[in-house]
């Protein structure tokens, strides 16, 4: 859910990386012999992704020719550029370093890279950068080995999508005590039907809506004390001010946008009567 810049390291570059170490002559010159397929697919890969067509794409064309390769190509990603000391190492910890956070879910912290497309099924991607995104390990886990069925199923890629800075996310109190927030995906005016269902997608599969709830749980019970003070001091309009002005101070944090769930859960709070004037000062 937050864009990042597009890798500087190429497939080709990373794949000759990862085999420039191997003592087998022979098994280092039949993976050199597949340099050219893999460069090829994560071309493919790219196009389909700005396209939004990664559900067209034949994963017999990304697998190689005999389940030897398939294999190695495996071993590429996990002892050969993840694993530590590996030729390709420094390649995986810029990926996995570069975002302050996880960009898949705006919240947790990057412990991994996760395959946009799973390289048990597209084996040629399973080095190319563009196909690696950092993530946490719940992310990572959530998504598993899954591939689109359909363009509405095409998850966010933050190296090729980018939603700006228009409000999409948005929070509802549910007025109960304690107070809680349900949170769900709007849709901006000019969004196309497409790009509204695969953000819905996207926050679904991931399970944004019970994370971001969660935590927005614990922060409002964070907050009260301070919220009630400010209501014993000038009523529900001191409140309000305060949520806002809470809201503000977030959003001016150099990481935090307007669909980060904490902005978007005080302004929440701010517009409800019912937190405002009683939710706050309930025990």
């Amino acid at each position: 859910m937050r864009p990042l810049p597009i890798p500087l390291h190429t497939a080709r570059d990373t794949y000759r990386l990862c085999i420039s170490r191997i003592r087998d002559d022979g098994l280092q010159q039949r993976l050199a012999g597949l340099e050219d397929d893999v460069a090829d697919a994560a071309a493919d890969f790219d196009t389909a992704v700005r396209a939004t067509i990664l559900h067209t794409l034949d994963p017999a064309a990304f697998r190689p020719g005999t389940v030897e390769d398939h294999v190695e190509l495996l071993k590429n990603y996990t002892q050969r550029m993840a694993k530590a000391a590996a030729p390709a190492r420094p390649v995986y910890d810029e990926l996995r370093t570069s975002p302050p956070r996880c960009p898949l879910c705006d919240h947790r912290d990057v412990t991994t890279l996760d395959h946009h497309l799973p390289k048990s099924i597209f084996a040629l991607l399973a080095v190319a950068p563009t196909n690696l995104i950092p993530a946490c390990s719940d992310c990572n886990k959530t998504k598993s080995d899954t591939a689109p069925g359909c363009a509405e199923e095409q998850t966010l890629h933050p190296y090729f999508d980018d939603l700006g800075d228009v409000q999409w996310l948005g929070a509802q109190v549910v007025e109960q005590t304690p107070a809680f927030l349900t949170f769900f995906v709007t849709t901006p005016p000019g969004w196309a039907g497409l790009l509204a269902a695969r953000v819905r997608y996207h926050f679904d599969v991931f399970g944004l809506a019970a994370l971001y709830g969660a935590q927005a749980s614990t922060f409002i019970g964070g907050i009260q004390g301070s919220a009630r003070r400010q209501h014993m001091l000038g009523g529900a309009a001191a409140v309000r001010d305060f949520l806002e002005d809470l809201a503000c101070s977030w959003e001016e944090g150099a990481t935090i946008g307007p669909n980060h769930w904490t902005p978007v859960a005080l302004r929440a709070l701010a517009s409800s009567d019912w937190f405002c004037s009683e939710g706050c000062i309930a025990p």
